[in-house]
């Protein structure tokens, strides 16, 4: 079980960021700061020191931070957790690996090996769990990396920019920074492979800060962001496959004529707004939930009134529940269709069924 980021094994996104930070860092204050103007030079290395140094210490803090489940703490320590809320009594569950209750809102992280409190993610780049303890600080963290890649980015565009439009001052301390000829070139390229470089990152940081604001915008962590994109990602393959289900019962009835013509059609992308078995499913579905909800209701009423079974059966026998039509069944005229010929489902030997249980 790890506590922190700082206990191994360390993992090589952890290393890559120990190489990378000191490189940028050396790369600014080396050969980039000295060859720009000192009005220009000075108010930079000021900005960027102080938003690197800020980025350093808050991912140092959230790495060293210990986001463990109170109840998993407590269990192991025998003394509450040192962030945990005074009298605080929160649902519980039982974890298996941990072999202990811990909170309801917490999720085990199998590369801690541990439960952590309101789990967010696993950052691998820092090697540890991101939770309610060091949330705050791992967003600052991203949001001064961001601030400071910038002032980086700012700085190599601004002594490539004065190089190339012949800033004599600048055009000089960068040939006169390795006491050579040619120097001034040879910097201009190593610049030119960091602007890249940093303009990448900067771009990586920025979409990570929008992805985490939009989060906190909803409420909601990166775990159950992946939960809820993994539900939607499987309600639209089902939807497919209906539609698919759907268009290949549709065809074998519609024959070769001007009404299979058109449902082929609908498969192309260019006709899928207004595709007639994609309707037509989508209705069956928004039918299948408004039943399924109805038979919730009913269940509920009959719940209370379980004591008179006759009184519930009749209730049961009244409700009228209409089952999905097919596409030639369909009240909705479409041009160029035969909407009022039926389909004779023993004909065919099955039934449209449309399965709305989904998996979490």
């Amino acid at each position: 079980m790890r506590r922190n980021g700082f206990q191994r094994p360390f993992n090589g996104m952890q290393i890559t960021t120990w190489i990378l930070l000191p490189l940028l860092l050396t790369h600014f204050f080396m050969f980039l700061t000295p060859t720009l103007p000192k009005d220009l030079s000075s108010p930079l290395t000021i900005a960027f020191g102080v938003s690197s140094l800020l980025a350093i210490i808050f991912g140092g803090v959230t790495t060293k931070k210990d986001s463990m489940d109170q109840k998993l703490y407590l269990h192991l320590n025998g003394s509450p957790h040192p962030n945990a809320k005074p009298d605080s009594e929160e649902e519980t569950k039982y974890c298996w690996v941990c072999q202990t209750d811990v909170c309801h809102h917490s999720m085990h992280c199998k590369y801690c090996d541990k439960c952590v409190s309101n789990f967010d993610h696993h950052c691998m780049w820092l090697n540890t769990c991101i939770g309610s303890a060091n949330y705050k600080t791992f967003f600052l963290t991203v949001l001064w990396t961001l601030i400071f890649v910038l002032i980086h980015v700012a700085s190599i565009c601004l002594q490539l920019g004065l190089y190339f439009i012949g800033n004599e001052e600048v055009k000089s301390l960068a040939n006169s920074w390795f006491d050579g000829a040619g120097a001034g070139i040879i910097l201009v390229g190593f610049n030119i492979a960091f602007l890249v470089f940093t303009a990448f990152t900067a771009f990586m940081v920025l979409q990570l800060l929008v992805f985490h604001l939009g989060l906190m915008r909803q409420g909601i962590t990166t775990y159950q962001y992946i939960l809820k994109d993994a539900a939607k990602n499987r309600e639209k393959m089902r939807f497919i496959h209906q539609v698919r289900e759907k268009r290949a019962e549709e065809l074998q009835v519609a024959g070769n004529g001007m009404e299979a013509f058109i449902l082929r059609m609908g498969a192309t992308p260019c006709c899928i707004p207004c595709d007639p078995i994609r309707k037509l499913v989508k209705q069956e579905m928004e039918q299948a939930e408004d039943n399924a909800s109805k038979g919730n209701d009913d269940h509920s009423y009959a719940e209370k009134f379980d004591s008179n079974d006759g009184d519930m059966e009749e209730a049961n026998h009244s409700q009228n529940v209409e089952s999905p039509r097919s596409f030639h069944e369909s009240t909705t005229p479409v041009k160029g269709l035969d909407t009022h010929r039926s389909i004779d489902s023993s004909a065919n030997g099955s039934a449209n069924v449309i399965d709305l249980a989904g998996s979490s």
